[in-house]
This record gives C-alpha cells, structure tokens and sequence, in this order.
C-alpha cells in the first residue's frame, strides 16, 4: 500500500536535512561571435509574386560584418526563376545591402537568440523575363545559402534553406497540426504525432525540427494511404493510377508520427519547434488545398532539474518542495524561483518563454520532477521524497566509490525501486 507522507512533514524532514544555499546563476555569458543563421520558409497566396525570407540568428552574438551568399530557384524545376531582389534590416547599428551578388550586413550590434538580422526580398520572374504576374498554386522555389562569412555561419543545411510556396487564393479548408507540445526528459526517441483534417486526392510535404534537433524515423499509420518521401523527412499520398484520383476525407486523424533525436548539447528548458517545410496538397479537380499548419514543439527539461540549471542535486529538491507548498496555496514558485535565480534569463530558457510562454515551460518542468507518475496531481510531496532518496542515495554511492563522476541514476533501476516502494 502506498504510504502518504503529509506536505508538511516533508518539508520539516527536507529543509532540516538540507544546508544548501540558494543556487545563483550567473549571468547570462557574453554574446559570442560566428551565430549560424537560419531562413524561415514562407506560403503566400496566389496573386502575390514576391517573398520575404526572414533571415534569423541561433544564438546571441555581436554581429558588425556578416555576409551571405544565397542562391534561389525554382524547386524541381520549371519555367519560372527566383531573384534577390532586395535585403532589409530593421536592427539599430545594422545596414544591409546587395553588394557583389551577396547579401553584406555591416554596422554593429548585440542579437539575441532568433532576432532577425535580416529580411531577403525573393521576386518571381517569369519565361520572359518579367515579374510573374500569375503564380500557379503549389509552386515551389527554395532559397538556400550557399557560403557565409564574418560573424555568421551557415551551421546546419537543414536551417540554411527555406521553402517558399504559392498557396491558394482561398480561406484554409484544411489543417496539419504538430502534437501542440511535448515534454520530455530524454534526448532521443521523442515522438511528436501529426495529424490532419481535411479532403485531400494528393499530398506532399516535407517535415523541419529546429534547434540542431533531427528526424531520427517516420512512423505512418497507414502504409496504404501514405509513404515515406524518398529523402526521408516527409510524407506523400498520391494513387497510382489516373483513374483512381479521388478525395479522401480526413477528419483530424494522426497520420504519422516522426521520431525527433534531440543534439546532445541540449540543456534545460531548451525548446524544438516542429514545423512542415511546405504543404503541398490539392484534391481530385487538381486545385490546391490551402491548409493551416499549426507548428508543435518540443521542451527538453533533463530529469530532475527542478531549478533549470542543467544539473540535478539537493537545490532541484528544495524548488521541488517550494513548488509543492505554494500550489497547494493557489499559486505557483517555478516562475518566481527561475527570476530570482536569473535562469529565466539564460539564453535558451528566455527564447523558449518568449516563444511559448512559461506555462509550457512549467509543464515540462512537472514532467520532470514526476518521478512517481502519480496521475491526479502534477507533483506533490511524494514526488519531493523519492528525488531527495535519489539524491542522497547517488552522492553516497558516489562517495563510496561504487559509481563515478555524473552517473545519471534517474534513468536506472534504482528509481524505479524507489517509486514502486512509495
């Protein structure tokens, strides 16, 4: 039977065994050079000729040159042609411009994280050498980055490139949606589900995970309707045969699920946006179907890390415990706890509240320091006693020799001991 251990028991038992200062964290580090820069894909609508491709930073760093080679062109060919027309930058202390064929920003200023440095004008010029004045619907051009220089990088290929596609004149009939957001405690083997709504005769589209993350797999739910694109990061749905073109309702249903691997240098708090490069679909009289995408994400919070600072030791139960004790009084210490301890100022945590909002972040946090998945709260003083037990218990074993050094116990059979014994 599990035994219950009351909120205030624990926090007398946990405050008197822990003399452990409160953990300061400094100040965010001074932005350093060469960020790898990152082009947003875009959908505009029929009629319209031109792009504008955000050009945005991955990390904090201070930029006083930077310059871009980028080439564009129409994807898988055809008669239209994709020109640079024109760059633009909205950052005091920055100046952007065309020079010798390649994108030059000069000046000098301090970018954060996902700032954008600066925005790329894309023209659509047709057989004649004219601006098109009729796009057809699913066009498809891709702007790449072909060299970078100064205090830039292009760092990843899948970042340096974004998708540009001609949509329909329409409303959205249709919807891709991401898995809204997913918590998880580990960096590999993270399943994100897509699902879609709408009637479709064809569709192809190809899938992005941000931040370094990458699709490890492509799980379809059903391999007679879908198949995995050939390059392995989307999914096609076409009939073989002319004579079996025809709509298939779908009505919100999971078509897939991608496997994500998170890089090995994620920390906590750090955010993955998952997105579709494109959405290339139309029905069976061969018109485009204009779909919302609704991006998801993914939340990294490693295994304990009640405090976010990317380790997990006594501090992470104290904030565990605060936590507990100011629930149960209608309010919440996550919050308050990471700005007094300047976390929610580090580079990846602030990026991941301005983007997502620190709701999404305190419930990943939840996700984390849930060590005995107890399903009717969160987390609560049961939670506090088994991370504690685990703390303790690893740093006596560590003394005494039997592991070394960061031996991660939260994913050992030890845990697992210690929550079926509650």
């Amino acid at each position: 039977m599990k035994k219950v251990i009351s909120v205030a028991t624990t926090a007398a038992m946990t405050l008197s065994m822990l003399a452990v200062p409160a953990v300061v964290c400094a100040a965010e580090e001074a932005a350093t050079a060469t960020a790898g820069v990152v082009l947003q894909d875009q959908t505009i609508k029929k009629g319209l000729t031109s792009f504008s491709v955000p050009v945005t930073v991955t990390k904090s760093a201070k930029i006083t040159s930077a310059e871009l080679g980028l080439s564009a062109e129409m994807y898988f060919g055809g008669i239209y042609k994709a020109v640079i027309s024109k760059v633009s930058t909205e950052v005091e202390g920055l100046n952007a411009e065309i020079k010798d064929g390649k994108v030059s920003v000069t000046g000098s200023a301090d970018v954060k994280k996902g700032d954008t440095i600066a925005t790329v004008t894309v023209d659509i010029i047709d057989g004649k050498g004219n601006q098109a004045s009729s796009i057809p619907e699913n066009s498809l051009f891709i702007l790449n980055v072909t060299d970078a220089a100064g205090d830039i990088a292009a760092t990843d290929k899948a970042d340096a490139s974004a998708f540009l596609l001609v949509g329909s004149a329409s409303e959205a009939t249709a919807s891709v949606k991401f898995g809204s957001s997913v918590a998880t405690v580990k960096k590999n083997t993270v399943e994100v589900p897509v699902t879609i709504n709408g009637s479709f005769s064809a569709i192809n589209t190809r899938f992005r995970v941000s931040n370094g993350a990458k699709i490890k797999d492509i799980k379809v739910v059903d391999t007679d309707t879908f198949e995995v694109s050939a390059d392995k990061t989307g999914i096609c749905f076409a009939p073989v045969k002319i004579s079996e073109v025809k709509d298939k309702e779908f009505k919100n249903e999971k078509v897939a699920t991608l496997v994500v691997e998170l890089p090995e240098t994620a920390v906590s708090g750090q955010s993955f946006e998952v997105s579709a490069k494109f959405f290339d679909a139309s029905n069976a009289n061969k018109e485009a179907v204009p779909a919302k995408v609704e991006n998801g994400d993914i939340i990294y919070v490693m295994k304990g890390d009640g405090d976010l600072n990317n380790t997990t030791n006594q501090q992470d139960s104290i904030v565990l415990l605060k936590e507990v004790l100011y629930r149960d009084a209608d309010s919440t210490y996550f919050a308050e706890g990471w700005a007094a301890d300047g976390i929610d100022k580090t580079e990846e945590v602030a990026y991941t509240i301005s983007k997502l909002g620190s709701k999404k972040l305190e419930d990943a946090a939840y996700e984390a320091l849930d060590s005995d998945k107890e399903e009717t709260v969160k987390v609560d003083a049961s939670d506090c006693s088994v991370l504690l037990k685990y703390i303790l218990e690893r740093d006596a074993r560590t003394i005494d020799g039997d592991i070394t050094g960061e031996e991660d116990f939260l994913y050992s059979d030890y845990l697992a001991e210690l929550s079926a014994a509650k």
